[in-house]
């Protein structure tokens, strides 16, 4: 095997591509390897919350053999592939990153490529949640004893808590709990008792808090006194079927 030296997507590593008018065209594009003997092996990942799309060109007969969805800060990790040149789509006029690495290997002779290739493959790497939408922040003020509502998520979205903190001016409990879209299907999440004027915390991170009752379900509260209360919810706002 000949070492022909490292891969960086851009020339930098890392590249903000702008999204172009027509969605069916490249966004971006640019050359990997030379020819089918020369093999590389690297990451491309998406370094934003924007579902985009990423395809592989190959050699000869195998001109566009792969063509990816890279969700919300995905990878896809290749092995020993003869890659041409690779393209990234990027929905119409939104800024995203894009980070590739990687090495590039030429096989000197017929066995060297088959041993090579059958080492090679393509896998995708998503550490946490795959489509995040957008951040959410919330603040509800509350001086009532009541049960309403913090997050009341759209019919085609989830929510995913990441924190939440409760402050009050006097004594204070505070029950915390997720619903489905018409209040059923409690799913109790915790109670914070305060003995006087305090603040609490809850920290979610990185796994973040599912409703458990996901599309349209609420995230809500109950209140026991008038005390003046602020609770302030940090989270996304997660796409259906994610």
């Amino acid at each position: 095997m000949e070492f022909n030296g490292f891969y960086n997507f851009g020339g930098g590593g890392t590249e903000v591509i702008v999204g172009v008018a027509n969605e069916n065209l490249p966004s971006h594009t640019e050359n990997v390897c030379a020819n089918e003997k020369m093999l590389f092996t690297g990451q491309f990942a998406n370094l934003s919350r924007q579902l985009i799309h990423i395809t592989f060109h190959g050699f000869g007969s195998a001109q566009a053999f792969h063509r990816h969805d890279l969700r919300a800060y995905e990878a896809i990790q290749v092995y020993n592939i003869p890659i041409a040149s690779v393209s990234v789509y990027v929905p119409a006029g939104e800024s995203i990153g894009i980070h590739g690495m990687g090495t590039i290997w030429t096989a000197q002779d017929e066995d060297e490529y088959a041993i090579m290739g059958a080492k090679s493959g393509m896998f995708e790497a998503l550490p946490n949640s795959p489509q995040f939408n957008t951040d959410s922040y919330t603040r509800i003020s509350v001086a009532a004893a009541q049960t309403a509502d913090i997050i009341a998520s759209a019919a085609l979205d989830d929510y995913a808590l990441y924190k939440l903190t409760v402050s009050a001016d006097a004594a204070q409990t505070i029950d915390l709990f997720w619903t489905n879209a018409a209040n059923g299907n409690v799913q109790f999440i915790t109670r914070i008792d305060l003995a006087g004027a305090g603040t609490y915390s809850l920290d979610f991170d990185p796994a973040y808090l599912r409703n458990p009752n996901r599309q349209g379900g609420k995230l809500r509260y109950t209140t026991a006194t008038a005390a003046n209360t602020v609770i302030d919810a940090i989270g996304h706002i997660v796409l259906v079927g994610q």
